[in-house]
């Protein structure tokens, strides 16, 4: 079974491609990728954020640097043995990721405050493993990171789980330095809003033509990729998964309308951003379209 780094720096680029791209693109990786240990699998990813959803407003307006912190589980979260806790940074385009594997228990112990992460490891251990395993000074210093995230923001809680089907391909030949080192294809991209008084519903963010692929890599693309992706016709775009659910949630409260028109444009009103709702700036609001990449129709069509 491969190994799980617990610290990663590269660089990420994502595309919203048709299924009909996914399977030409696919057939050509096939030359020199194939797919890791775990084939396709469920990813779910628990989303912290503050009361008013700080975290992911900032996130949106697309500043140079911005963080969030999440709860990943390979597999489904409610049976999961093992999550890793993690904090994603982005500086001017590179992703800087850090996370501790830890017990679905002592994850939520740990995030909440109730326990240390020291704590947490003791009494939730990961079943099979040993406490000390999760001590060493690489994992601790890793642990005092996300602590100081959590004192950073007040009144972190779920806010979003976020679930996709991935498939994640590797370089046939680890090394083969005209490659990249990972491409992943996400689809049956769902969220459930955690924050919202009715019953739970489970809701779409991508549609059932769509898939987001996402290169990863140290490096520069080598040519046969960037002949591949002109020949289909894939382009990278933003896309975050929990900023379109968030768009969508907005959209249901009438803060935005995400309603695509005959033409094929879309009319969204605009909202304030994060500094102008604590009343830090006081010039006009950002233009009526920025920050929101919006997808096709079939993006914001609910799941059955």
């Amino acid at each position: 079974m491969a190994t799980v780094s617990d610290t990663f720096e590269r660089k990420e680029k994502k595309y919203l491609i048709t299924a009909e791209q996914c399977r030409a693109i696919k057939e050509a990786l096939a030359l020199r990728m194939e797919l890791d240990d775990y084939g396709a699998s469920r990813i779910d990813s628990l989303y912290l954020d503050t009361p008013d959803r700080s975290l992911i407003c900032r996130s949106l307006e697309k500043p140079v640097y911005k963080e969030k912190l999440r709860i990943r589980s390979y597999g489904a979260f409610s049976e999961a043995g093992k999550v890793f806790v993690e904090i994603k940074k982005k500086f001017k385009g590179i992703v800087y990721k850090r996370r501790v594997a830890m017990s679905a228990a002592g994850a939520q112990a740990f995030y909440s405050g109730e326990l240390s992460y020291e704590e947490a490891c003791e009494r939730f251990p990961i079943a099979g493993s040993a406490p000390s395993t999760a001590l060493s000074p690489g994992k601790v210093q890793i642990a005092r990171e996300i602590e100081a995230f959590l004192n950073r923001y007040d009144g972190l809680a779920p806010s979003m789980l976020i679930s996709c089907m991935r498939e994640a391909w590797r370089p046939i030949d680890p090394e083969d330095e005209d490659c990249v080192d990972r491409i992943t294809f996400d689809e049956d991209i769902c969220y459930v809003d955690l924050m919202q008084d009715s019953a739970v519903q489970r809701c779409r963010v991508t549609g059932p033509d769509q898939v987001v692929m996402e290169v990863k890599c140290a490096g520069g693309y080598p040519a046969w990729l960037c002949e591949l992706f002109s020949e289909v016709g894939a382009y990278p775009r933003s896309f975050s998964k929990y900023g379109n659910a968030y768009k969508r949630v907005l959209a249901g409260q009438g803060a935005i309308d995400i309603r695509d028109s005959d033409s094929g444009k879309v009319s969204i009103h605009r909202i304030p951003t994060a500094r102008e709702r604590v009343g830090k700036h006081s010039g006009s609001l950002i233009s009526p379209s920025a920050g929101y990449e919006l997808a096709t129709p079939l993006t914001f069509a609910r799941a059955s």
